[in-house]
């Protein structure tokens, strides 16, 4: 059954719409400070503008900035949709905009491994150190979960991931997985338990805490 924005009448909530085309995205971009291009029309024009810009110097930095954008965009949708609450647009920019440029920085000096699927397995890759700006660190000795998860439209297939940081900040591990038909919040659920379940089981660690935007999702665990 097809979706709708409960903003925008008759119009499908598809990922195009939500990050380019919601009026909430729309101010969004508008109140970048980067020099961003024209509008995109779609998805893939967005993508097609990171792939390029990744491949040039000069515009990695500027891509680097979008993709966060886009990311934390997607973010004030969840909180929209979830918690009825989202942030200023100008503060949902003051949020991506500095994690992108500390992205920037160590770019040239490291190499980030990525998140690969760990159905069955209890491997994850061991990530370098980073530290999100607007990160709490947990207690000492503690190991900090984050994680996510959401479904397609059709609620037949989705994907979960977690991140797992330290009380330096120093990025231990990710992980992701896709997921048979659930809701939305019981992909958020399977997201905290492959988190917490890795920390247990692979890394052997007792001592954790778990950290999400929905707060229905973490008071029930």
């Amino acid at each position: 059954m097809t979706q709708y924005c409960e903003v925008c009448p008759d119009i499908e909530e598809s990922i195009c719409h939500v990050l380019l085309h919601y009026p909430r995205a729309v101010q969004i971009w508008s109140s970048s400070s980067a020099p961003l291009p024209s509008r995109w029309e779609s998805v893939k024009d967005l993508l097609l503008f990171l792939r390029d810009s990744s491949r040039r110097p000069s515009t990695t930095e500027l891509g680097v900035v979008v993709a966060y954008l886009a990311y934390h965009i997607w973010l004030d949708r969840d909180n929209c949709l979830f918690e009825r609450r989202g942030s200023l647009p100008r503060l949902v920019m003051d949020r991506a905009v500095p994690q992108a440029m500390e992205v920037s920085l160590l770019a040239p000096s490291t190499s980030f491994g990525l998140a690969r699927d760990i159905w069955g397995t209890y491997a994850a890759v061991v990530a370098p150190k980073y530290a999100s700006l607007s990160w709490v660190l947990p207690p000492p000795g503690y190991l900090k979960v984050n994680f996510d998860g959401g479904m397609a439209m059709d609620s037949a297939s989705g994907r979960v991931g977690f991140v797992i940081r330290d009380h330096d900040g120093r990025l231990i591990a990710a992980g992701g997985r896709s997921t048979p038909g659930l809701t939305a919040v019981g992909a958020e659920l399977r997201a905290a338990w492959e988190g917490i379940l890795y920390v247990r089981h692979g890394l052997g660690v007792d001592k954790l805490c778990i950290e999400r935007d929905s707060a229905t999702v973490t008071d029930w665990i």
